[in-house]
């Protein structure tokens, strides 16, 4: 029995020991002299559900005002329902923030949850494996219970308009519809 004990205890201290020492830093704010504009975005973008990768011009046309929500995998799930409740008549792409997540996380659960929330949406979802898309926006929030609306001007030119909040754990249904309109109405003045 102590022998087992003692297995499970170095494997568990060895898998921690793994993700701690793969774990890959998360790329700096990327503003530079740019400022916030198309020209900082990554020139190649993942797009959840997809094996291709994009071009930034395929994702965002020239010339088109957009709407560009970040979240995390709770806010990406009230946020995949905005044409529900908000009357969006521009491109909207949303952008799952999980660049911090450790590696394995991000190969193997990750993709095919982002697949699960962004299913049904008619929306594309940017899969930011290494943060540089949120980078380029100068955002280093990853906390899981907000999101970020940009609207992405006809110049190319990004404006930060709105951070919104949802419930803790609202990937399990802590919020009611009603909630989930209060959260995401006050996007509607941006649009």
């Amino acid at each position: 029995m102590k022998n087992i004990l003692k297995i499970v205890f170095l494997g568990v201290l060895g898998f921690g020991l793994l993700t701690y020492l793969t774990a890959e830093e998360p790329v700096k704010n990327l503003k530079g002299t740019s400022g916030y504009n198309l020209d900082g975005v990554p020139n190649n973008l993942e797009l959840v559900g997809s094996e291709k990768i994009y071009k930034k011009s395929e994702v965002f046309k020239s010339g088109t005002k957009s709407l560009l929500i970040v979240g995390n995998h709770d806010s990406l799930i009230i946020v995949k329902d905005l044409k529900k409740y908000v009357d969006v008549n521009i491109p909207y792409i949303m952008v799952a923030n999980i660049s911090k997540a450790p590696w394995f996380i991000k190969k193997w659960v990750v993709p095919s949850k982002l697949e699960e929330i962004n299913k049904g949406t008619n929306s594309q979802m940017i899969f930011d494996y290494d943060g540089s898309m949120v980078a380029s926006l100068g955002l280093d929030d990853t906390t899981k219970t907000k999101f970020f609306a940009y609207i992405i001007n006809e110049n190319g030119s990004i404006d930060n308009v709105y951070v919104g909040n949802v419930k803790e754990d609202a990937m399990d249904g802590t919020m009611n519809e009603e909630e989930i309109k209060e959260a995401l109405k006050p996007i509607a003045k941006f649009l």
